[in-house]
């Protein structure tokens, strides 16, 4: 805690051999030894994997292992700051906490702050342990925290998407239902009624009680079965994906003049390009649902 707040802010751990990078969300305080800021100005260290330890005293460590190299160490059995002063007597330039609980801010007494003199950070466990398998014994790592910007780039493109997917949404909608009322107006009114009068069944007061309903008990069963209906979830928004994805295309191509072939299989036609394009449209939702969470 210092002046009553806790300077709490994710940095950014890179891992490397020299030919391969990879980055790591990790938990640092100002509080601690300043990180700096960019990349280019952060200091290359190699790492010494200590998970072996929670390094609360110096026994078992030699310090001409540890000398001037970042070090991994476990958390638990003693706070931050004894695990700081003791890397910091072993002659370590830089100390990781990994944990395999919620990463919390590495806090400690106002006064030990001014005791250590490097930098600090937290990170998950598992994600040490996903590079140790990548990098093995070859690490090099820099601690940076990029400076958090008041104006979130990602929410501005998120925002755009959503308001030009809204927008042609409307007019496309718009342009259908005016082709309807376009063709009903030259046919005679019969197909208008028969479509309002669905419109109206569509939207009567059991329907609606019933969507409720529904809705109430998905909620209350992805409350209770998260782990299983989260995967539920993921399919129907490939799914829709698709179909949409499917439906903007071949509309697209409708408006370019994009011929198609089409061939018969038990008096059935079936369209080429309709064929592809469907082809192509599953094959995003399913490779987006496969590497997902993928770097």
């Amino acid at each position: 805690v210092h002046g009553g707040k806790v300077n709490c802010q994710e940095a950014v751990l890179q891992i490397s051999n020299g030919s391969l990078v990879r980055d790591y969300c990790i938990v640092h305080n100002h509080s601690w030894t300043p990180l700096p800021q960019t990349l280019n100005t952060a200091t290359a260290y190699t790492l010494v994997n200590l998970t072996t330890s929670v390094l609360c005293d110096t026994s078992g460590i030699r310090p001409d292992v540890v000398k001037g190299k970042a070090v991994v160490v476990m958390r638990g059995e003693c706070d931050f700051s004894q695990k700081a002063l003791v890397a910091q007597t072993l002659g370590a330039t830089a100390l990781l906490i990994a944990s395999n609980k919620t990463l919390i801010t590495p806090s400690a007494n106002e006064s030990e702050y001014a005791k250590v003199h490097i930098p600090l950070a937290l990170m998950r466990y598992r994600d040490f342990l996903a590079a140790w398998q990548v990098f093995g014994d070859e690490m090099q790592v820099k601690l940076f925290a990029p400076p958090l910007s008041k104006i979130d780039p990602n929410i501005a493109v998120m925002l755009l998407i959503s308001i030009v997917t809204v927008a042609l949404g409307g007019y496309w909608s718009g342009a259908c239902e005016r082709d309807r009322l376009n063709s009903c107006s030259a046919g005679g009114g019969g197909e208008g009624e028969k479509a309002d009068s669905n419109r109206v069944f569509l939207y009567s007061p059991l329907n609606v009680v019933i969507f409720v309903i529904l809705m109430c008990g998905m909620l209350v069963l992805m409350y209770f079965f998260y782990n299983i209906l989260v995967y539920f979830i993921i399919a129907i928004f490939c799914f829709a994906s698709a179909s949409a994805l499917f439906s903007c295309l071949d509309a697209v191509m409708d408006k370019i003049g994009c011929g198609t072939l089409s061939f018969s299989v038990r008096n059935k036609s079936f369209s080429v390009r309709s064929i592809l394009l469907a082809a192509v449209c599953i094959s995003v939702a399913v490779v987006w649902g496969v590497y997902r969470n993928e770097d």
